[in-house]
C-alpha cells in the first residue's frame, strides 16, 4: 500500500486512471457504433501521450541521477 501513496504522490496513478476513462470512453463509443466527438478523441490522446511520456522522462531522470 505504501508504493500506492508513494505513484499517487507523483500524480502516477491519477494520470493513468484518467487516460484509462477518457480511453475507455472513446472505445465505448466506438463498439456501440457512436461517433466519437473530436475533442474526446484529442484529450484521450493527449492523456496518454503525457502518461507514457512522463514515465519515459522519470526513468531518464534517474538514469541520469544514477551516472552522477
Amino acid at each position: 500500500m505504501d508504493k500506492f501513496w508513494e505513484l499517487f504522490e507523483k500524480n502516477v496513478v491519477i494520470s493513468g486512471l484518467l487516460g484509462l476513462a477518457l480511453c475507455g470512453a472513446v472505445i465505448y463509443l466506438s463498439v456501440t457504433s457512436q461517433q466519437v466527438p473530436e475533442i474526446l478523441a484529442g484529450l484521450a490522446g493527449t492523456a496518454v501521450g503525457y502518461f507514457f511520456g512522463a514515465g519515459k522522462a522519470s526513468a531518464l531522470v534517474s538514469a541520469v541521477r544514477r551516472v552522477q
